[in-house]
């Protein structure tokens, strides 16, 4: 008989109450009804979490924690390869929004329940998208030819945003698949916040003035 680890019993019960969070609403799903997906008694729900919110915050957390060492993983991958920084951001880029895409009922807690944490729950969850943040930013900065007219911190959240929100709009029988709408977010923002890009653009609007 093959033993099921703690860990590995948490992750399982987190992934039915993901599905169900996401479908039913936190606020409205009882410990009940994850217990009857999970299929196993309420009572067993409770030898692994204490409460409903410790569930959410061990889906957010414990992913948020997966998603950094990815993170962190396809940086020192990137650096291996020898790209430019350019190319190494967009590459890391992908990697952020396609992990973040990849599981769409975490993805729509994170979109719309992250605010059901309170106290260390919230905190904790807060440092790890800070850290999550940071890594963005400090990855930008190493960018010599960056628009230094726009401030890294928009430019990582406006990257942050659009790909937590992709997925949320993005209908899978639509023209374009996750994948390439993808790509072209990335492109049309990496197209707005490098320099080179930014003098071609100002040259091209410079010769279709009118001579006065």
């Amino acid at each position: 008989m093959i033993k099921i680890s703690l860990e590995e019993r948490k992750d399982y019960i987190a992934k039915i109450a993901s599905k169900v969070f996401s479908e039913k609403g936190y606020q409205t799903t009882s410990l009940q009804d994850v217990a009857y997906e999970a299929e196993i008694s309420k009572a067993g729900i409770y030898h692994y979490f204490k409460s409903k919110e410790e569930i959410l915050a061990f889906i957010l957390i414990t992913n948020s924690d997966r998603f950094l060492e990815k993170l962190k993983s396809s940086i020192d991958d990137i650096k291996n390869r020898g790209l430019t920084p350019q190319d190494s951001l967009k590459k890391l880029m992908e990697v952020y929004a396609q992990h973040i895409n990849n599981e769409k009922y975490k993805r729509s807690l994170v979109l719309r329940e992250r605010h059901q944490l309170t106290g260390r729950n919230r905190e904790e969850l807060y440092q790890r998208e800070q850290a999550m943040f940071q890594l963005i930013k400090s990855e930008l900065q190493k960018i010599n030819n960056l628009d230094k007219s726009i401030d890294p911190s928009v430019i990582a959240f406006l990257f942050i945003s659009m790909s937590h929100w992709l997925g949320y709009w993005v209908k899978e029988e639509g023209r374009l698949n996750l994948e390439t709408i993808i790509k072209q977010n990335i492109s049309a923002i990496s197209h707005g916040i490098f320099k080179d890009n930014c003098d071609i653009k100002n040259r091209v609007i410079r010769k279709k003035r009118p001579i006065a």
